[in-house]
């Protein structure tokens, strides 16, 4: 039993002096550690003492005004975390252990007790136990700082800074306001790498990164996101404000100059600033679209700020338009049109589910195919993919029959987006009917295990998986065994002119005993004639859709027929035929 500490102050908390007199007794000098004993009646009391000076631990009992030893104990572990406090106990009964031990206690002695080596036992013991978890908060402070901190420059990392977006993110929510975000990036950065070394860049960096924080606001984020490349998450909500800051940190970058021989280069930086929804879902969206304001900074001539508004409209995307017009249209949700697909239960032809299909604008991107491979070049693939999951959901929710639907996602999206945010925005349509998110196959990403932990998240939600595509082309079956789906959704390539090829009927089966034995629900895609129909039955199949049970029909012109009390626009499923 050894504290290295010279001063073994303690503090007693009761109502009773008598009581307070005795106890000091156990600590006296002749014991082989000397302790001092402070002595007050009321908890108020102790709190004062508490802000002067430090103690080992603090001894509570019924202090007097008739407040609980529980009250007592919850009040100081709230305002002093890491001190050991102790309970004074009239009887050791089960209910008053659990009592003080839930309001926060480290440990308990009967008051009756009059062994002093029992008291010094149980208060060491308590210290120890402070002391340890102190070091473990410190150690989880330490990791937490490597984990979400730059080394360079000690802002916040990526991961930091996708941290606190999706906390500002979520009071924006609350709010139903938008949040402004800055994205500053260092102009011809690469040119000092190359021409006077990484050590001058780094020193660049680090000097950008201080006077970025020097003109940000208290209430500010600040982090690195790329090698050159910051952002500033920014409390207030005014653009002309945001604005007049974003200038302020340019001009407060561009006041760091390089020596080089005997000339001086000026370090210049370039902004984008943009205003966020709430319904953002991750850091690569929000920096996609801060990236095309950005690149108006750029295309101005550099070192300057520019502030793009993504709401403002254009009245349709043409092919002639620039491509940061159409790069800039493409990242507005209600550019897109949502269809559905009724999904069947191939014996009798009722809806069991659909799928929430998107159509781009109309023109050359009217096509999913010819859309995702633009936005790809354009590199704003994750953020219209999740746009487009979003307004996919959205309109799923306004079917009100109890089936439920199938959205589709990237497995790049998956990547990049907490799947927590994604469960979030599928909740609402996921009460309306099972909910089912699927994959595409058609995106290889090389090793699938990278996606197990964000399915678990979802599937542990009751959010469906289906793998979609199943006989693309691309090896799927270690992705069948790794994700572990409920759906495999059959390409169709596999069920056209199934009923006239025998070693596609080969083919399928199959696939049809692997999807069998995984228990995985097969639904096949792109059924169109009544004989490929009685052929997946015969080989077991039991759901798909195609044209055979119903076109996509855009959703909004179902609504429409609907609000006219017309049936036309409604989905003809098999049966009904």
């Amino acid at each position: 039993m050894t504290i290295d500490r010279v001063d073994r102050r303690l503090l007693l908390i009761h109502g009773n002096p008598d009581t307070a007199d005795r106890i000091r007794a156990l600590f006296n000098p002749r014991t082989a550690h000397a302790y001092r004993l402070a002595h007050v009646t009321h908890l108020p009391d102790a709190l004062a003492y508490l802000e002067v000076d430090s103690v080992l631990a603090v001894l509570v009992g019924t202090p007097a005004a008739g407040a609980t030893i529980e009250h007592s104990i919850a009040r100081l572990r709230q305002t002093l975390p890491t001190v050991p406090v102790i309970a004074l106990l009239d009887e050791a009964s089960t209910e008053a252990v659990t009592a003080v031990a839930e309001a926060g206690a480290n440990d308990f002695i009967r008051l009756d007790c009059a062994d002093p080596e029992m008291w010094l036992r149980v208060v060491e013991a308590a210290h120890r136990q402070c002391r340890t978890q102190q070091r473990l908060t410190d150690a989880l402070e330490e990791l937490d700082r490597l984990a979400f901190v730059d080394p360079l420059t000690n802002l916040l990392n990526r991961q930091g800074m996708e941290r606190r977006l999706l906390q500002a993110l979520k009071r924006c929510r609350r709010t139903a306001e938008k949040l402004l975000v800055l994205v500053i990036d260092l102009d011809d950065f690469s040119r000092i790498n190359v021409s006077l070394g990484h050590g001058v860049g780094d020193l660049v960096l680090i000097n950008a990164a201080r006077r970025i924080r020097e003109t940000v606001g208290r209430a500010d984020e600040i982090g690195r996101v790329g090698d050159d490349k910051f952002m500033v998450l920014m409390r207030q909500h005014d653009v002309e404000a945001g604005l007049a800051r974003a200038e302020n940190i340019r001009l407060a970058v561009c006041r760091d100059q390089i020596l080089v021989g005997d000339k001086v280069r000026t370090v210049t930086a370039s902004g984008g600033l943009i205003a966020v929804q709430g319904d953002a879902l991750s850091i690569n969206e929000v920096l996609t679209k801060a990236h095309v304001a950005l690149q108006h900074s750029k295309s101005s001539g550099k070192n300057r700020v520019r502030y793009l508004d993504l709401d403002a409209r254009h009245e349709t995307v043409r092919p002639r338009q620039a491509d940061d017009e159409l790069v800039r249209s493409l990242l507005r949700e209600d550019i897109f049109q949502v269809a559905q697909q009724p999904i069947v239960n191939l014996v009798d032809g009722r809806i069991v589910s659909r799928e929430m299909l998107v159509r781009g604008p109309r023109g050359p991107l009217r096509s999913p195919v010819q859309l995702f491979r633009f936005c790809e070049e354009k590199d704003i693939l994750t953020p219209v993919d999740l746009h487009c999951l979003k307004q996919a959901t959205a309109a799923a929710v306004r079917f009100r029959d109890g089936a439920g639907f199938h959205v589709n996602i990237l497995p790049s999206t998956l990547l990049e987006t907490p799947p927590e945010e994604l469960v979030r925005v599928l909740r609402p349509a996921q009460q309306r009917g099972h909910c089912c998110l699927e994959i595409s196959e058609q995106q290889l990403l090389g090793d699938p295990s990278c996606l197990v932990p964000r399915v678990r998240v979802l599937q542990q939600a009751g959010i469906r998986i289906a793998i979609d595509d199943v006989g693309f082309g691309n090896s799927c079956l270690e992705g069948l065994i790794l994700l572990e789906p409920q759906v495999m959704k059959i390409d169709k390539r596999l069920i056209m002119g199934l009923a006239d090829d025998l070693e596609l009927r080969r083919s399928l089966a199959r696939l049809l005993a692997v999807a069998d034995a995984l228990a995985v629900e097969v639904v096949a895609e792109g059924i169109e004639t009544r004989e490929d129909h009685r052929v997946l039955l015969e080989l077991g199949a039991r759901f798909g859709q195609g044209y055979l049970f119903g076109r996509p029909q855009i959703c909004a012109e179902l609504a429409e027929a609907a609000a006219d009390g017309t049936d036309g626009g409604l989905p003809l499923t098999g049966a009904a035929r």
